[in-house]
Formats: structure tokens, sequence, C-alpha cells
């Protein structure tokens, strides 16, 4: 899947992406027909600049824009969520976070959230607000 370039992307900032896999693949379907998405990316590799282990570069799998928030969002199979990078990725891009929301809600402007969902959970009839109330960190 990873060579597959997928077209007809209408919420999305760009309009293809590629995706790691098949849960990946379908969580932007979920994104492409939910009400309360309004815009979403893959973002690039020196997008964010968020660094975990010592200078060890992460690209989140996904970033979501609502009425009322960003989200980070990471789609993980489950035998790597106990992985020691997987952890501190996470501990990192919490913290990230926290410190755009401290930002944000001194201007006035959106929260930054965090999402993990392990991949067996993204099923075809999943909603991004569902899974948002099941997996925000």
């Amino acid at each position: 899947i990873k060579s597959i370039l997928f077209d007809g992307i209408k919420k999305g900032v760009f309009l293809s992406a590629k995706f790691d896999s098949n849960p990946e693949l379908k969580f932007a379907r979920i994104l492409e027909r939910d009400n309360e998405v309004i815009n979403w990316l893959r973002p690039a590799q020196n997008e964010f600049k968020l660094t975990y282990n010592n200078g060890k570069k992460y690209v989140p799998d996904f970033v979501v824009e609502t009425q009322n928030s960003f989200y980070i969002v990471e789609v993980k199979r489950e035998d790597k969520i106990n992985d020691p990078d997987v952890i501190a990725k996470t501990k990192k891009t919490i913290q990230y976070c926290e410190v755009a929301s401290s930002w944000s809600r001194e201007n006035g402007k959106r929260e930054w959230r965090y999402v993990f969902i392990p991949s067996k959970e993204i099923l075809d009839n999943s909603s991004f607000s569902n899974l948002v109330k099941r997996f925000q960190r």
C-alpha cells in the first residue's frame, strides 16, 4: 500500500496521499465522510519539528482540523503499542499539544489534542468523534 497514491481526497489539504497501512487508509476514509472534519493532512517530513530520544525525528500520521480543535493522530498496530520508541513519541506529542494549547488559549485559537488509535479499532462504521472520545490522550 505504501507505493500507491490515492486520489480524490476532498477534505485533505492535498488532493492525493500515500498511506503506510490499510488502517491508515480506512481512517482517511472516515475523515473524508465525517461532518465534523474540516481538513486533514498527512504531514510531510519537515512539517512538524517533533523529536524524541535525543533528536530522532517523528512525523505524525495525521493532523485533523475541526471547528474546536486540531488533532495530531497516530494509528498504530497493536504489537507496536508498547514499543519504547512509540511510547517516547507519544510522550513528546502530548507535551507538544500541551504547549501549543497553552499558547492557543492565550491567543483565542483552537487547542491541540493527541489521539492514539490502535489499528484494529478503526472500523468502517467508525466516526472521528467516537474515535477521539475513546482514544484521546
